[in-house]
């Protein structure tokens, strides 16, 4: 992993985004676990200068690149990072074995730290269903992602970690849920509609206009992008949206009807929906308790947002969203 993980300096950045874009201005590192970013502030705009994780192919980068100035066409009314092309026209060059490009930068005010109303939901749905509908066409050779566990076509993949959860509780919920799931959701998923979706609409991803505290602005970070069920979109976006909520059914609803004003479901996609939203919940939470065994010197802070996942779950099933 350490050398997978790049480790420019400041003045290594600073070199590169004036050498290959002409970008010129004061540094300021951001946090991310695996790959390294950087906000470039000049004069008058600001970028994300990004290093890659060796771990990501080219190909997953360029089906990120080419979403982005996808949906930068089909939906101008919305907002997304888009990738600056170099000198040489590049949105992506190779440095000592690292993959390195340049995203304009998203401004605003990070979901997590808004605060929540009925009209922000239900235009966070607004906004997901119109990002659903200008990507209906496109496709991508690296969207199709064979085997990886966050696909959420994938989540039976993660019962193999379930023995990593520590709390017993919860434990006992995902092993009942698992087996729901195979039982009697997965089933019904193979005759609905499939497309390339984001995969990470979540409250660290999703952006509040800074001056209409109740209009999401933009979407960030298209790292999960996949080739993946249709109805995972709203599922995704709907876990994380909901985590410390206590009154589900309003929120849901106007993130729900907020979607489908915009792209319709069909019955059949509406009727797995919460098994689908839980499921993304166990997802997080299995993963990161895996990943918190693996590296357990960082496990305080894999493991920093899972009990609102947990409190979550929980809610679904005691207020019968789930095994229907």
């Amino acid at each position: 992993m350490i050398s997978e993980v790049p480790n420019f300096d400041t003045e290594a950045v600073a070199k590169h985004a004036s050498a290959l874009y002409g970008i010129e201005g004061s540094i300021t590192p951001l946090v991310s676990f695996e790959d390294q970013n950087a906000l470039i502030t000049a004069v008058e705009r600001r970028y994300v200068f990004k290093i890659a994780n060796r771990r990501w192919p080219s190909e997953l980068l360029k089906l990120q690149h080419q979403a982005m100035l996808q949906l930068q066409q089909r939906a101008p009314q919305l907002t997304f990072p888009v990738p600056l092309t170099t000198y040489s026209g590049d949105t992506l060059t190779e440095i000592d074995g690292f993959n390195v490009y340049v995203l304009s930068y998203v401004d605003g005010v990070v979901y997590s730290r808004g605060e929540k109303s009925l009209p922000l939901y239900r235009d966070a749905g607004r906004f997901l269903g119109q990002l659903s509908q200008s990507l209906q066409d496109f496709s991508h050779p690296a969207s199709h992602r064979a085997g990886y566990l966050w696909d959420l076509d994938n989540v039976i993949g993660c019962r193999a970690h379930l023995e990593d959860i520590d709390d017993s509780a919860t434990r006992e919920r995902i092993g009942r849920l698992f087996e729901h799931y195979q039982t009697s959701v997965a089933p019904r998923l193979r005759g609905l509609r499939k497309a390339v979706i984001h995969g990470d609409a979540n409250q660290h991803n999703f952006i509040i206009d800074r001056d209409h505290r109740q209009r999401m602005h933009g979407l960030i970070d298209f790292g999960e992008m996949m080739h993946s069920t249709q109805v995972n979109e709203l599922a995704i976006a709907l876990a994380y949206l909901l985590l410390g909520e206590t009154d589900i059914g309003a929120a849901a609803n106007a993130v729900i009807d907020g979607y489908c004003a915009e792209f319709a479901l069909a019955d059949e996609e509406l009727a797995v929906l919460y098994e689908l939203v839980a499921m993304r919940l166990v997802t997080s939470i299995v993963m990161s308790s895996n990943e918190a065994t693996i590296y357990p010197d960082n496990s305080s802070y894999i493991l920093t947002s899972q009990a609102e996942g947990q409190a979550l779950l929980q809610r679904l099933e005691e207020q019968n969203y789930l095994f229907q």
